[in-house]
């Protein structure tokens, strides 16, 4: 037998299970079909075979192979909770396939031995052989990602969600790489791009490591907190009540400045459809530089936009242009609050800075420009004139944040106002398609603007109809 103690594979099929928060089976099924018989004891108990499937010892085996002793559970509560991780972390494994795959599988087993018994031959299949007393399979970082899935999280006072308890498994797989048994292995996969894969063992990529990591992924709820939409009825709300303050005398020069830099940001976020960090990459130099580009244009008066930065799947930092029209189809006076930001950049004497920056030329972020902001929403939140705009009793702070809302609220908007899939996905995808007119910072901006001229009208007319 595999175990050297007599508990196995069997013993979990009953309902005996340790006291401790751990052993709760919660995935978005168990909580509202509770009454369905056949997932009563879903991530529970073992089903039959499931020792013969997936890689198992018991529980009692595992603590000797990461304490080297024997456990203790009657005379220490901290035995008796790693007790319960382990037995977790075997359910898990097992419960990373389906009963019916699992069933399948056990019903040709029994044929295979049938068959073989019956025509007297060797039952053809690889023995089960005792593990050697060692942790090389990676279940003490089984226990930790399970111990931490028990902390409170921020969308969940009760767990942490999945995603982050993985980043202890991938922690400890860049220490495996970094070290010289990882180094010195040289196979590796070459992609027609030149990119490499290298192949490396490891105990986070273990057969054990993938059933359990995809069992309790399996096992574990999503709460996911997505950022609500920002309309243009809200955008317009903001942008309005950031003028009163930008216009008011008595206002601080420090507040002045925040108000300026949240309008302009909100007008490059929500005119192109950004994520909430690429809007932070606009470029002072090139927005001071070339303002006036499009401005009277007969086909479609816009400003032009350069960000500056590393972009999701590129590498190395590149220059993207796009246009913005000058005044939205809501009334976004886009250019205005862009002419505004180049007075102050230019008063400041800001160069070779980004655009949305403290009076230090270093990059805002995002969570300072949210202080700003919030307050405004909440006060939509509370204003009769727009009774049904934000639900009363949402927390603003919560479901509105810079990362996606501008983002969402411009994709929403221009589907109401019938934009067509086809725009709507070049602006979506915008850098799949700058990104084979990238360029390192210094090439000749008027040569670049020329190029796009072809694209140009098409990205002017999703920002005019926000």
């Amino acid at each position: 037998m595999p175990c050297r103690f007599a508990s196995c594979a069997s013993c979990y099929t009953d309902s005996q299970l340790l006291p401790f928060q751990v052993q709760r089976a919660f995935n978005d099924e168990s909580e509202y079909y509770s009454r369905r018989r056949e997932d009563e004891m879903k991530y529970l108990v073992a089903r039959p075979g499931d020792g013969l499937l997936a890689p198992f010892q018991c529980e009692s085996c595992w603590f000797v192979n990461i304490y080297g002793r024997l456990p203790q559970p009657e005379e220490s509560y901290g035995d008796k909770c790693v007790i319960a991780c382990l037995r977790r972390a075997n359910l898990d494994v097992f419960w990373s396939r389906e009963s019916s795959t699992t069933k399948s599988v056990v019903g040709y087993l029994r044929e295979i031995v049938r068959r073989a018994k019956t025509a007297g031959r060797r039952v053809p299949l690889e023995p089960f052989e005792p593990w050697g007393v060692e942790d090389r399979q990676g279940m003490g970082i089984a226990i930790m990602m399970l111990e931490k899935s028990l902390e409170k999280g921020r969308n969940s006072a009760k767990f942490i969600q999945f995603g982050t308890t993985r980043q202890l498994r991938g922690a400890a797989s860049n220490v495996y790489a970094a070290t010289s048994q990882a180094s010195g292995l040289r196979y590796a996969m070459k992609s027609s791009k030149g990119e490499v894969t290298h192949l490396y063992e490891g105990a986070m990529q273990t057969m054990l490591m993938e059933r359990f990591v995809k069992g309790m992924k399996i096992r574990m709820p999503e709460i996911q907190v997505r950022n609500n939409p920002m309309t243009a009825v809200m955008v317009k709300y903001v942008l309005s009540k950031l003028e009163v303050e930008f216009f008011d005398p008595a206002i601080a020069a420090d507040r002045h400045r925040d108000v300026l830099m949240l309008g302009a940001y909100m007008c490059c976020t929500y005119g192109h459809s950004l994520r909430g960090n690429e809007g932070l990459w606009v470029d002072a130099d090139r927005l001071c530089r070339h303002i006036g580009l499009g401005k009277f244009d007969q086909r479609g008066p816009h400003v032009l936009i350069s960000l500056l930065g590393r972009f999701k799947s590129e590498d190395g930092d590149r220059m993207h242009v796009f246009p913005l029209a000058n005044i939205t189809r809501s009334g976004v006076r886009i250019r205005v609050w862009l002419e505004r930001l180049v007075k102050l950049l230019r008063d400041e004497g800001k160069t070779g800075c980004p655009a949305f920056c403290d009076v230090d030329s270093y990059q805002l972020s995002l969570s300072y420009l949210e202080a700003v902001m919030h307050p405004f929403l909440e006060g939509l939140q509370k204003d009769p004139l727009f009774p049904n705009v934000i639900t009363k009793g949402v927390d603003v702070r919560v479901w509105w944040r810079l990362a996606r809302s501008l983002r969402r609220g411009a994709e929403v908007e221009a589907l109401e106002q019938g934009v067509s899939d086809t725009v709507i996905k070049f602006v979506h995808r915008w850098g799949r398609y700058e990104t084979s007119r990238g360029a390192e910072p210094g090439f000749n901006m008027l040569e670049h603007y020329a190029s796009g001229a072809e694209t140009r009208y098409m990205q002017i007319k999703f920002t005019a109809s926000l």
